[in-house]
Order: structure tokens, then sequence, then C-alpha cells
């Protein structure tokens, strides 16, 4: 039985747009379930973000503070601490 050059690369075209789109299926249908490494990454992203910002809502009252008690530190306004 003789295999025609034309036959061979039609299959061959076939098997790979095939195993392609199989692939790329598959990849989708785990994104959608949510066990994919870029799901994975894509909530740990979402959580750094949102300690960041909390991070930096802190500083920010923190900074807020010190510059509120340098200030009255020259004024000489100073709150009685008893040690």
């Amino acid at each position: 039985m003789e295999i025609k050059p034309l036959d061979f690369f039609v299959g061959l075209t076939l098997g790979v747009a095939l195993g392609v789109g199989l692939t790329l299926g598959v990849i989708k249908v785990r994104g959608w379930l949510g066990r994919s490494e870029s799901g994975r990454l894509k909530s740990e992203n979402r959580s750094l973000k949102r300690r960041l910002a909390e991070k930096d809502r802190h500083i920010g009252r923190m900074l807020t503070e010190t510059e509120r008690l340098a200030e009255r530190l020259g004024q000489g306004n100073l709150p009685n601490t008893k040690d």
C-alpha cells in the first residue's frame, strides 16, 4: 500500500491542529476550574496588592502622627508624660 505525499501532509496537518486545539482547550478548562498556576498566581497577586495598600495606609497614618507630634514639639506643646 502506497501512502501518497498529499495524504501524509493532510493527515499530519490535521493531527497537529487537533493536538494544538485540544491542548488549548484543556488549558482553558483548567483555568476556569481555578487549578491552574496562573489562577493561583493571580489570586496571590491580588492578596499582596491588598496587603500593600493596607501597609501604605498604616504608614500614611504614622507619618501624619509623626508630623503632628513634631509640629507640637516645635511649638513646645508636648503632652505630659510620666515615666
